[in-house]
């Protein structure tokens, strides 16, 4: 079964030519209910079910005759009928015919989901020839109606990627296509296409790289980068197969480069497949075979999961080495400057944007001194930032006077950023890594081990910075290290640092088990003392005022290992967060210097807390699925990712605040090696220290899906993707997620979370538009305050977090 996608903001761009399926009266359908073209996607927003349902009977069409039941029942033919479209041939037609009692009649036709196809007033279905699934056909008569569905099956072949040009590319900082890699592949030869039909053999030495096996990817997405260890081969073409129930994709390339080692997805074909692909039930199979030589060696495959959804809002994160502003007061491996900086990764792009940093000034600013080698000042570098849920503001800290001092913390307005990337000043320094209330007016800073945080943690009005007078719940001796709000503001969350806080009712200390879950002991007793210990990941009520209460330690991890960074999944009810495991050089909470870690969630409610072990790297059976580069060694050269390393270079986790098809979405930092792209030492990311424009760091941005309502203490997480479009040469981390800065009432929308009011509806003219205005029901991704308001609250879609989304994936 498979969802209407709501209008929805959506991660590639893309240029599908889809028609609106026809209109008509009494269906069920709210003026929000019709399909639309969006930045990439398709989005019909009526939340009714896609499954096959045969045809049924009731409502008030609009067809002719007055339709009663003394004329005859209204039926339709072809019943549950399939249309093959073979990409490239002419698209066949399905023609319909409703009848009344048994005799034809004329009547309105319809269909749910106008990306597949459009079907005109005398029956006849013309597929769209671009994205394959199930619709419902729907044909009015009078007061009758009937309903059937149309499967349509698109098969694709592709002998070179479309895009592939001779004369190159300019990647642009994100690398080709937004992921890097050596670009393209051309036309193959007719031998070689014969060697990728043949009969492929086996070869054991051979392995797919990236992506991972068991990935769940969202739709809408920069295709990903394929990339595989060939051994002792020297292979020269590759066949890639993707299949799914509606589509299948049948490719054929010859080497972009040699060694051929990594090949994108061509991007037609990468949308097609996710937005064709029908949910849990409809895995997606990767076969892959390669040519040496004519020798076919395979096949190599994987299996995927598509999520019924689109990424939503905007990923900040800090940058060192970027080449979007220079900033730094040294010079770097070529002898050059170079930037450190917030960027952003905005809907539909294939290269970040700088948000926060500005160009320094030379040292010496003489005209004769101020080449492009000289250092600056290093007063431009803005990093260590947070983000408002809402989307409109940003906090970071800013290099103002020097390059070694970081004390002033800068507000900038996302929305309308005057200062072009240099922020204004809060009233009160060292503020860094603060919790960020959702809106943007409020921060309580964090205190502890991190650097420039405040001497005990604080409630501040934003953007003046000052103290809030008459805060609650804080005593004067409680540090919170890096703290996190969640979506809905009624609670933070904390690294118990310093001090100690009286225990509300329903406190907990957690306790181990023996099955890598963390189960919670016994409560403490209300008006128990709870005492820091530099490690537990604690939790504050709060009342989006000024008053925080109930405080209650979560978990405790074993062995003193301290809980960093955390962050609340989007209904509130779970937090992911990071388990340092070392730190060799003492550097508490950072990604560098040898620095360790794995990421683990754990239930508010009940306090049961496991690891993230698919997203770290470990598959069901506890193995380590991460390909590492372990095999270098036996040609004699250097393993600098051993696979049982990777799964604890994982860090920094921030959630989605916005659930996409049913998942929650998760964006951390890690050092993993990236393919066959980035296998650098994974601490390897100072550009002063290596030449960071000929290779690549591995200190990148990973995305995984997390499944939303997940039983307590057990894992919930999937394979991690890689994230498009981060500058591909820079050292990325601390990914936080936003939704984009809403529009007042009256501008153009896709989703209504892009909406000041919250809903996004068709306007006089029939374009999206922004309204304070509710409709009879809230559609997925626009405003409720409970899962009555959303209008597929019977298709599973609830109220997470002040949005109607789905609440778990579609059944398998």
């Amino acid at each position: 079964m498979k969802l209407s996608p709501t209008f929805a903001t959506v991660w590639t761009v893309l240029a599908l030519a889809i028609a609106a399926g026809a209109a008509f009266a009494g269906c069920g359908s709210s003026p929000g209910e019709t399909g639309a073209l969006q930045d990439g996607g398709v989005g019909p927003s009526d939340a009714t079910s896609r499954a096959d349902t045969g045809f049924v009977f009731g409502g008030s069409g609009s067809g002719g005759g007055s339709g009663d039941a003394s004329q005859g029942l209204l039926t339709l033919a072809p019943l549950m009928t399939t249309v093959t479209v073979v990409v490239g041939q002419p698209v066949p037609t399905v023609q319909f015919t409703a009848y009344v009692g048994g005799v034809q009649m004329g009547a309105a036709w319809g269909i749910d989901r106008g990306e597949l196809g459009t079907i005109n007033s005398s029956g006849l279905f013309t597929p769209s020839g671009t994205i394959g699934g199930v619709g419902n056909i729907t044909v009015a008569y009078g007061s009758q109606t009937a309903t059937t569905t149309i499967s349509v099956v698109i098969q694709a072949t592709d002998q070179g990627d479309p895009d592939y040009s001779a004369s190159g590319y300019d990647a642009g900082t994100g690398g080709y296509g937004g992921v890097g890699g050596n670009g393209p592949g051309p036309q193959p030869t007719a031998a070689q296409v014969t060697a990728l039909n043949g009969t492929p053999v086996a070869d054991p030495t051979v392995s797919i790289l990236y992506p991972y096996t068991g990935t769940v990817w969202p739709e809408g997405l920069l295709a990903p980068l394929l990339q595989w260890q060939q051994g002792a081969n020297n292979f020269d073409s590759v066949y890639i197969d993707l299949k799914e129930k509606n589509y299948e994709f049948k490719g054929y390339f010859a080497a972009n480069v040699m060694p051929f080692v990594n090949l994108p997805i061509p991007q037609a074909a990468w949308d097609a497949l996710t937005f064709s692909n029908d949910g849990g039930g409809d895995p997606v199979t990767m076969t892959v075979v390669f040519a040496a030589g004519g020798t076919a060696i395979g096949p190599y495959t994987e299996t995927w999961t598509v999520a019924q959804a689109t990424l939503q809002g905007t990923i900040y994160y800090n940058s060192y080495g970027t080449a979007l502003v220079k900033n730094s007061d040294s010079t770097d491996h070529y002898g050059n400057q170079y930037g450190a900086g917030t960027l952003a990764i905005a809907p539909g792009a294939t290269s970040p944007a700088l948000v926060a940093g500005v160009t320094s000034l030379p040292t010496n600013p003489s005209p004769q001194d101020a080449g492009p080698n000289k250092p600056a000042n290093g007063t431009g570098c803005r990093v260590c930032h947070t983000v408002s849920a809402d989307g409109k503001s940003l906090v970071t800290q800013a290099s103002n006077s020097s390059a070694s001092d970081y004390t002033d913390t800068v507000y900038i307005d996302l929305a309308n950023d005057t200062t072009m990337g240099a922020g204004t000043s809060l009233g009160t320094k060292n503020l860094a890594f603060p919790a960020y209330y959702k809106d943007g007016t409020l921060l309580l800073s964090s205190s502890g081990k991190m650097i420039n945080g405040d001497s005990s943690s604080k409630l501040y009005s934003v953007p003046s910075g000052t103290a809030v007078a008459g805060a609650q719940g804080l005593p004067a001796t409680f540090q919170g290290n890096v703290p996190a709000f969640s979506p809905d503001g009624a609670h933070v969350s904390f690294n118990f640092w310093g001090g100690s806080l009286t225990a509300g009712a329903g406190a907990t200390d957690a306790g181990a088990t023996d099955a890598g879950a963390i189960d919670a002991g016994a409560p403490d007793a209300a008006g128990a003392t709870l005492n820091s210990d530099q490690v537990s990941l604690g939790i504050l009520d709060f009342d989006g005022t000024s008053t925080f209460s109930n405080p209650r330690v979560l978990y405790t991890p074993a062995g003193g290992n301290p809980v960093v960074y955390s962050s609340f999944l989007p209904n509130s009810a779970g937090i992911v967060f990071e388990i340092e495991l070392s730190n060799p050089a003492g550097s508490w909470g950072y990604t560098w210097n040898g620095n360790t870690s794995q990421l683990w969630w754990v239930d508010v409610a009940s306090g049961m807390a496991h690891g993230l072990d698919q997203l770290n790297g470990y598959n069901a059976a506890g193995n380590v699925y991460l390909p590492g580069n372990d095999s270098n060694a036996d040609a004699g050269g250097t393993v600098t990712h051993p696979a049982a390393q990777e799964v604890m270079l994982n860090y920094e986790p921030t959630v989605n605040p916005i659930a996409s098809g049913g998942y929650a979405w998760v964006v951390f930092t890690s050092r993993r090696m990236y393919g066959n792209v980035a296998q650098l030492d994974p601490w390897t990311s100072d550009p002063r220290n290596y030449p960071w424009l000929d290779e690549v760091t591995d200190k990148k941005l990973w995305v995984a899906a997390v499944d939303l309502n997940a039983q307590p203490g057990t894992d919930p997480s999937h394979p991690a993707f890689y994230l498009p479009a981060q500058e591909l040469h820079a050292g990325n981390a601390r990914g936080y997620w936003s939704v984009e800065a809403c529009h007042p009432d009256g501008q153009s929308c896709m989703t209504g979370t892009q909406c000041c009011g919250g809903y996004c509806q068709p306007g006089s003219d029939g374009g999206l538009i922004c309204t304070s205005e509710m409709p009879s029901c809230a559609g997925e991704l626009e405003k409720c305050t409970q899962t009555s308001d959303c209008c597929g609250a019977a298709q599973g879609v609830s109220c997470i977090g002040g949005v109607c989304t789905l609440s778990q994936p579609p059944p398998q």
